[in-house]
């Protein structure tokens, strides 16, 4: 099982449903991607079995990686983190449990995260940010992401208008490496 410091991640899936939705179930985790994560669990099943379907044949081109992430002192799912690579280049994205904010979880998962994309052949990463969501942005400058020009030069599947946009480009460093093994 991939691991950090103080975390376990694990690759999606249903079985992680009830948990997900315990962990994320809380009005300020959809404040800035347009709502609620989920809010059941056959609701957080049913988007888990369609990821877990990967992206169909009209995407050829793109692999989609998901995973939860679990805090290894007490199991607990605290959130989980994605990528959408499509070759060379990919996007990243997390969600967190509020009650979790401000300990480094997220940064680390999000470390791990890019580590892992890099060492499935993805150079440069992206993300897309709502504009007032301070702490994402916060997370991802910490990663080394430096913010790009809008729209992005990249047909980004998170970007919604009016979002900010950032790069972490292969020769920059995360800061380190963890263990990247699945």
């Amino acid at each position: 099982m991939p691991t950090t410091a103080r975390l376990l991640i694990e690759p999606l899936a249903t079985t992680h449903a009830e948990e997900l939705v315990a962990a994320l179930d809380h009005p300020s985790v959809g404040e800035y991607i347009g709502g609620p994560d989920v809010t059941t669990v056959e609701a957080m099943v049913e988007r888990i079995a369609r990821l877990s379907a990967g992206p169909g044949p009209d995407w050829p081109d793109e692999v989609w990686w998901n995973f939860v992430v679990r805090r290894a002192d007490t199991g607990v799912i605290i959130g989980r983190v994605e990528a959408t690579t499509y070759g060379d280049w990919g996007e990243v994205a997390y969600v967190f449990d509020p009650t979790a904010t401000g300990s480094g979880y997220a940064t680390e998962a999000t470390r791990w995260l890019i580590d892992f994309a890099r060492s499935q052949g993805t150079a440069d990463l992206w993300a897309a940010v709502h504009p007032l969501n301070v702490r994402s942005i916060r997370l991802l400058e910490r990663l080394g992401f430096v913010e790009q020009p809008v729209p992005p030069t990249r047909p980004l599947g998170s970007y919604d208008e009016g979002d900010v946009v950032f790069l972490l480009d292969a020769g920059l460093s995360t800061h380190g490496t963890v263990s990247v093994r699945l």
